[in-house]
């Protein structure tokens, strides 16, 4: 059945409202008004003793934030006045929409709803007397409240069955884009750590300076890609299993006096890596590809997975203590370009600027075209020392290496990057926007920089 318009919302909220006494809904809004941050300071705390909720609120940032905006959100549904309806319904579906992009579940958004209204029954029983009647005003608030949360309820199950159908179709997609070469790349990944692995132990280098499984190039590819692609697989848990144990048991046993065990760990660090390619070729040779999620000029990812990218990174943030960054990096001059050269040569920029770009990063890394000129990489297992560098060399890279415009025409072209680190805020959002304040701060001061927000 076909949910209700704005039209049909918004007037069903105004006659919602204008059923209950104008003195009443004037006193309701005088007292939300006055006891706005009371009611959302209790909401927050009450919210926060719950183990579930505190995971989307405890971080910092969040607090910070979502006081004020409950206040406020509260001094407008309540106002007497609206002079517009549908917008009051809009905001209402952005919320809805939030709560999905951060997947906090729609039980912990219906108790906190509960929670508010208690509050809110409580001061109208020690406020109101006669000839203000306290059910009345109860009625109506819970009546007014209970409407937003439908609205809320709905945009929020249209966001997650769009988000969830996006989610699959990435499981899908990652990995799929030509079987052949990614099984070829991963291999080749994978026995370059093994062969990494032996030259440190030939060096006789200590267990602390010995290469992590986990954290190699195969390892960030594995973690962040393969295991989403291929979730539920049986093949990707005994993978799993199998790097645990090369990295927390058999390298330690690298260290032991016993010549035997040292042995004996190098044999099973070799069997696992053996065992890795083979099930690696199993869950591969299964997968099927699409091409839906690639730009076609560029070959890089298109916008179509940027929220599962994102929302996966921040989920694995959450449960560890490694971080992402997300870099913004534009063509410097690029209209220009487009101008003096036509299109094809503009053209063949992004294509090289995008081959730069891909062949810079790692497995785990993640680059898409956003669109234009401007690229967006998400960059994993970092800090914001390690994105700046990062950051530094790919603008030099770019820089250095001359752009064949034409077949006689070669131009010097330049990138401005803003790099922003994952602050722990649960909307990928956030995070975008700071990367795009990081890069205009980078145009605006000269271009051919890195700017860090």
């Amino acid at each position: 059945m076909r949910y209700k318009d704005k039209h049909q919302l918004a007037a069903e909220w105004q006659t919602l409202l204008e059923r209950t006494p104008r003195p009443l809904r004037q006193a309701v809004e005088a007292l939300v008004e006055q006891h706005s941050s009371d009611f959302a300071g209790h909401f927050y705390t009450v919210m926060l003793e719950d183990p579930h909720a505190s995971l989307f609120l405890s971080n910092e940032q969040v607090q910070k934030r979502l006081n004020p905006s409950m206040q406020r959100w509260l001094t407008a549904m309540f106002a007497v006045e609206h002079a517009d309806f549908e917008a009051l319904v809009e905001q209402q579906e952005k919320v809805g929409q939030v709560h999905a992009r951060l997947d906090i579940p729609v039980n912990l958004v219906l108790n906190g709803s509960r929670q508010l209204k208690q509050a809110i029954y409580k001061q109208i029983n020690a406020t109101f007397k006669n000839p203000l009647s306290p059910g009345d005003a109860s009625v109506y608030v819970s009546d007014h409240i209970d409407m937003a949360m439908e609205i809320m309820s709905h945009a929020y199950s249209v966001a997650n069955d769009r988000n969830a159908r996006t989610e699959e179709a990435y499981k899908l997609f990652s990995l799929t884009q030509s079987i052949g070469n990614e099984r070829e790349k991963q291999r080749s990944a994978l026995l370059n750590w093994e062969n990494t692995l032996m030259f440190a132990i030939a060096a006789q280098q200590g267990t602390d300076g010995l290469p992590k499984l986990a954290t190699s190039e195969f390892g960030l590819w594995y973690f962040h890609k393969a295991c989403h692609a291929f979730e539920g697989a049986p093949e990707i848990a005994t993978i799993s299993r199998h790097i645990q144990q090369v990295d927390n048991e058999w390298l330690k046993a690298l260290s032991n006096d016993d010549a035997t065990q040292r042995l004996s760990a190098l044999s099973d660090i070799r069997d696992a890596v053996r065992t890795i390619v083979m099930l690696l070729d199993d869950v591969l040779e299964r997968a099927s590809g699409l091409d839906a999620g690639r730009d076609s000029l560029t070959r890089l990812l298109n916008r179509k997975f940027l929220s599962v990218v994102l929302s996966r990174e921040i989920e694995m943030a959450r449960h560890s203590e490694k971080c992402f960054a997300l870099l913004m990096v534009d063509i410097d001059h690029f209209k220009s370009i487009n101008d003096t050269h036509g299109h094809d040569a503009g053209d063949n920029v992004l294509q090289q600027v995008a081959s730069i770009l891909d062949r810079s990063t790692r497995g785990g890394d993640c680059v898409f075209r956003m669109g234009g000129e401007e690229f967006l990489i998400v960059l994993v297992n970092t800090d914001q020392d390690g994105s700046r560098l990062f950051a530094e060399r790919l603008r030099q890279a770019v820089a250095k290496e001359p752009m064949l415009a034409s077949a006689d025409t070669l131009l010097n072209i330049t990138v401005s990057i803003g790099v922003t680190l994952h602050d722990g805020h649960p909307d990928y959002q956030r995070s975008l926007q700071r990367a795009d304040q990081a890069l205009y701060e980078a145009k605006r001061s000269g271009r051919n920089r890195v700017v860090v927000q």
